[in-house]
């Protein structure tokens, strides 16, 4: 394109540094963004959000952070997205001080965060221990917005059962169930596994049972039916074929 003297625009440099980025080609990223500024082809948002998400993948969250300064000193404006990044980019890290502080820069410039942050923040406060802090920003999540759904809901189960806080997670599970939000597979799969953990295994079977008229499927590799055929709770499902499916609760991209 170049070669024969066409100048491509932003969005056209943009797209190529992402999908560069993207495919781990960091290295010919950054040389065709030198030659965007070489060209005066001003980066937007987008330009420095690949940059910037390429950073924190590999776990160079201060050059990620150096990024968004060049943002702003280039007087563009840092969006949700750009802050979501940075926020996971150090969850991932287990630098969760910086990644709270960030959510609170990026709340303190007027940006509504999603709940991609919320999700963030919560898992990684709760895979480093910090659970008060995980049911601290559950609450202002349910204070400030966005609309709670049932990804949140089953980060934080998990990341309470894990974290010992067993009768919180029943409280939370009961209020999930009491609030009509839909509950999905993962969920059960979550719970009854932590009762039979808990030797609640009358109470894991029941829950259990409870499944097809809920219009859910067991997962018949899981946990949860290793424990449970101890006590015959599958016999009416004997004659039965399910497909596998998720068991816990994934990491956050």
């Amino acid at each position: 394109m170049i070669d024969r003297g066409i100048s491509p625009d932003v969005p056209t440099f943009s797209i190529l540094i992402d999908a560069m980025c993207k495919e781990g080609m960091a290295k010919k990223a950054h040389e065709l963004f030198d030659l965007m500024i070489e060209r005066g082809v001003e980066p937007n948002t987008i330009t420095y959000n690949a940059l910037m998400d390429e950073y924190c993948l590999h776990y160079q969250m201060e050059e990620a952070t150096k990024v968004l300064h060049s943002v702003v000193v280039r007087g563009c404006e840092p969006d949700v997205i750009s802050y979501n990044i940075l926020i996971n980019g150090y969850c991932k890290a287990k630098n969760l001080d910086e990644a709270m502080q960030t959510f609170e820069d990026m709340h303190n410039k007027g940006l509504t965060p999603d709940v991609i942050a919320y999700n963030s923040l919560i898992d990684g406060l709760c895979k480093v221990w910090r659970v008060a802090a995980a049911l601290e920003f559950f609450e202002k999540m349910q204070a400030r917005g966005p609309s709670l759904n049932i990804c949140i809901y089953n980060i934080l189960l998990n990341g309470l059962f894990t974290n010992g806080s067993y009768e919180e997670a029943m409280r939370l599970f009961e209020k999930l169930e009491n609030d009509g939000l839909e509950v999905d597979i993962v969920t059960y799969n979550t719970v009854i596994d932590n009762m039979c953990k808990s030797n609640n295994l009358d109470e894991a079977k029941k829950l259990f049972d409870s499944l097809p008229s809920k219009e859910l499927q067991p997962d018949n590799n899981s946990a949860v039916v290793k424990d449970l055929e101890i006590l015959g709770s599958l016999q009416q499902f004997e004659a039965v074929s399910f497909d596998v499916g998720p068991t816990a609760v994934g990491d956050m991209s």
